[in-house]
């Protein structure tokens, strides 16, 4: 027996991965604090190591300037021409008389630039160099090289330098918060998305829609972990199997878990309990106390559910017969391993056999687990 070709197509239950996903949500947040980390600590690192290295001086000078009888003079030393007044052979002149031959005029034009930020009075002169000797040399000749241009224009009355700041090493932004904040979000999007791609290729069964969905199998009921008095689902696995069984009260149990004996006391308790013998609680071989004891010498009742065990791993020709002879078997199935694969090719040998499969149970299921699920 194969699986149900219908069960790739099945949508995604929201409800399910929402509380599968809260057992993840520790593994969530150590992501995205190593994300975090590794953002801060990586920006930092590159901050350091590929950073350009970078000195930069401002000078501030102030513009006194010669009016001409049509006014005009304002409007031609203006913010946006002195960056290419500086350039100009007039200016650039006396800028190169104040410098060495160890520089070109190109040079001095690619690391300054001169702005008009507010005022127009107020000329900004920035310079910037890959050390701080070049860029004192070269700030030292532009202020020089500005004054003595206002000496000889008939434009200008003076220009005096009013600050001339040392030259001071450029660094990025510091972007640590930032990149860790980034990287911390990336790493989040990304666990999330591992963890539903596992939840999508997670064949595990967790609720009993997860047996109809995947084994187009009656789902018979669940069994819990931890057994707190006669809740529900023990009284929905009593109803199915009495309704399925009818006047039968031997049957077959397979265990994809390898654990059929225990799983044969614990039903086995539950079925053949008394009315008021649910206690609850852990119980002896890490099995349940479903009843409380009994008697000793005290002698099994005629009518007596009897389940005979099988794990799925040394199911002969043999106990295919008895299979056959009880009118079939049912499944268990443990809550949260992936046995599809083991489950596949027993449903396929008992297929082989003509050996019937009545239905399967969800065995040692978390009970608040499900409680949260149906609620």
């Amino acid at each position: 027996m194969k699986k149900n070709q219908d069960y790739d197509k099945q949508s995604m239950d929201l409800k399910r991965l929402f509380l599968r996903m809260q057992g993840k949500i520790w593994l969530l947040i150590m992501l995205i604090v190593l994300g975090a980390v590794i953002g801060g600590v990586g920006y930092q690192i590159a901050r350091a190591t590929r950073m350009p290295i970078t000195y930069e001086a401002v000078s501030k000078l102030y513009i006194s300037f010669a009016a001409d009888e049509n006014g005009d003079v304002y409007q031609y030393y203006n913010g946006y021409t002195w960056n290419e007044l500086l350039d100009t052979d007039p200016i650039m002149e006396k800028i190169e008389d104040n410098l060495s031959d160890d520089y070109t005029a190109q040079e001095v034009i690619e690391a300054t630039k001169a702005e008009i930020l507010s005022d127009i009075r107020l000329l900004t002169v920035t310079v910037q160099g890959a050390d701080e000797k070049t860029v004192r040399e070269i700030q030292s000749a532009v202020e020089a090289g500005l004054v003595d241009y206002s000496k000889e224009s008939e434009e200008l009355k003076r220009i005096e330098v009013i600050r001339s700041m040392e030259p001071e090493r450029v660094y990025w932004d510091d972007k640590t918060v930032t990149a860790g904040v980034l990287s911390a979000v990336a790493f989040a999007i990304v666990g999330i998305f591992v963890l539903t791609i596992f939840y999508v290729m997670d064949d595990a069964v967790y609720v009993q829609a997860d047996v109809e969905k995947r084994y187009k199998t009656r789902a018979l009921g669940i069994m819990m972990k931890s057994q707190k008095g006669l809740q529900p689902y023990a009284r929905e696995l009593i109803a199915n199997i009495t309704y399925v069984l009818g006047e039968q009260r031997e049957f077959v149990l397979i265990d994809m878990d390898g654990h059929a004996d225990v799983r044969t006391m614990e039903l086995e308790r539950l079925l053949n309990a008394g009315e008021n013998e649910f206690i609850g609680g852990d119980g002896e071989m890490g099995g349940l106390t479903w009843t409380l004891p009994k008697p000793e010498g005290e002698t099994e009742r005629e009518d007596a559910w009897k389940a005979v065990p099988f794990n799925e791993s040394v199911i002969t020709a043999e106990d295919c017969a008895k299979i056959r002879s009880l009118k079939g078997a049912i499944l268990l199935l443990p809550y949260g391993t992936d046995v599809s694969k083991k489950t596949e090719r027993v449903l396929n040998l008992l297929k082989n056999q003509d050996c019937e499969v009545i239905g399967m149970i969800v065995t040692q299921a978390d009970e608040d687990f499900l409680n949260s699920y149906y609620n």
